[in-house]
């Protein structure tokens, strides 16, 4: 669903895993337009036509599968995730679902320009992880948009003020 609540469907690609949900432009894509921790997910559930959901601590999620089957599929699939990250952390208060490892571990974070985003990015490094959010107030949240696994990345200054943050599959720059 895209933003501003205009009832226009995108086509996206969805990721599933144990610490996130995360959707793509296609499925080829390797960097995800946006990342949803599980932990944030307070609630997943039908609304109707094809149409689920998915509800965190601190914004609403809007996704339409192909089918009724498959729709169906994806509330319980997201429902069991998010059941089983709660049971493995009952001592977490409410408030401290809506963290993800990136706010809890942050090594280095602050504003950063991105070649081919018109704002600057709010940047977390974590532990082997480099996490790209919108604003300071989504990292707060924990809605980000991606993530770079640094095992397959490397970086190299390109002059005074920048440089290139190079994996396999993009360069950030």
């Amino acid at each position: 669903w895209s933003p501003h609540r205009s009832y226009i469907y995108q086509k996206r690609w969805v990721k599933l895993d144990a610490d996130y949900l995360r959707y793509f432009d296609s499925e080829k894509d390797t960097y995800s337009k946006r990342l949803i921790p599980v932990s944030s997910i307070s609630r997943v559930s039908s609304i109707g036509d094809q149409k689920f959901e998915v509800v965190t601590n601190n914004r609403n999620f809007v996704f339409r599968a192909e089918n009724d089957a498959d729709r169906n599929e994806w509330i319980w699939t997201l429902q069991q995730i998010a059941e089983e990250w709660k049971s493995k952390a009952p001592e977490r208060t409410l408030m401290s679902l809506a963290t993800n490892s990136a706010t809890e571990l942050a090594d280095k974070s602050g504003f950063l320009e991105l070649r081919g985003f018109k704002h600057k990015l709010f940047v977390v490094v974590a532990r082997d992880k480099v996490f790209l959010y919108k604003n300071a107030e989504d990292y707060r949240l924990g809605i980000g948009i991606t993530y770079i696994e640094m095992n397959v990345g490397n970086v190299k200054e390109v002059d005074r003020r920048g440089f290139d943050l190079t994996t396999p599959y993009r360069i950030f720059r």
